[in-house]
């Protein structure tokens, strides 16, 4: 049975739980109350409820045409009316660390744990500004916290390998990223989803960030991407290109023609010590 089903469940039981138990206190007064008042007041929860809904809303079309200060400015609306929405301070964290304003976030995210601690997003949103503040230790500890509770959930591997690059971990970062593309092939087109920050890759590692991608690709065997980042890998000046283009992960390459032209390419300019096309 898939997360997303189980957490469909989880989230139908928690209002259920809730439902259940709000007429508990003062239940025998709630009796006594007259019916038509009674009707009233949940009416008007209802419709302070959708008012809530509406302000996040407006908030969610800002963040979509990255209108980032008009975002934060609606959720902080959204927030005054209801001080206890985990998701519109996740959301608020999300406006404040796409503006750099990484300490408002990170306020922001830790109060969406607190009011929710087994928040997955938040947790792996507030990972990303350790990661942007290049607190990597920190950043996977998070992440994996994150995992623990979302455990199939390929942005948050993504992110996770990506913060072991910056450690400069490259074997546990290809792990991670292996999973992240078992779990969805499509995860490196993605730039986030609601409520879920995709790490951007640090440039500082990029040709052996571009090396490992390629490896990753190769252990799934897919030709086309293997070939792409061994060719960004070789213009972003891995060195001793030509010996790593040879690794035995790229053997199921041997018969492939594009490959035995890169291959050439790359030797043909080590020999003449020329630098690669770009």
């Amino acid at each position: 049975m898939n997360t997303l089903l189980l957490t469909t469940f989880w989230i139908a039981a928690v209002g259920a739980t809730i439902l259940s138990a709000g007429p508990m206190q003062g239940s025998t007064q709630n009796s006594r109350r007259d019916p038509a008042m009674r009707q009233r007041d949940e009416q008007a929860a209802q419709e302070t409820v959708s008012s809530n809904e509406t302000i996040e809303k407006r908030g969610d079309l800002y963040m979509a045409r990255k209108f980032y200060k008009e975002a934060a400015e609606t959720y902080q609306k959204a927030i005054a009316a209801d001080p206890k929405n985990p998701v519109s301070h996740n959301k608020l964290g999300i406006a404040y660390h796409q503006l750099l304003n990484y300490n408002s976030a990170v306020k922001s995210y830790r109060k969406a744990i607190q009011l929710r601690p087994q928040y997955a997003q938040a947790i792996n949103n507030l990972a990303a500004v350790e990661y942007s503040q290049k607190h990597y230790k920190a950043a996977i500890l998070n992440y994996l916290k994150a995992l623990k509770l979302l455990p199939n959930d390929a942005v948050i591997y993504s992110n996770l390998g990506t913060a072991y690059f910056g450690l400069e971990r490259f074997e546990y970062a290809v792990a991670a990223y292996r999973y992240a593309l078992q779990l969805d092939p499509t995860i490196f087109q993605k730039s986030g989803r609601t409520g879920t920050i995709v790490q951007q890759r640090d440039e500082k590692n990029s040709a052996a960030l571009n090396y490992y991608m390629a490896k990753t690709y190769a252990d799934l065997k897919d030709t086309e991407n293997t070939l792409l980042y061994l060719r960004k890998a070789w213009e972003e000046g891995f060195k001793d290109m030509f010996k790593a283009a040879n690794d035995k992960a790229f053997l199921f390459l041997q018969d492939e023609l594009r490959y035995k032209e890169l291959l050439t390419q790359i030797a043909d300019a080590e020999t003449k010590k020329t630098e690669p096309p770009r």
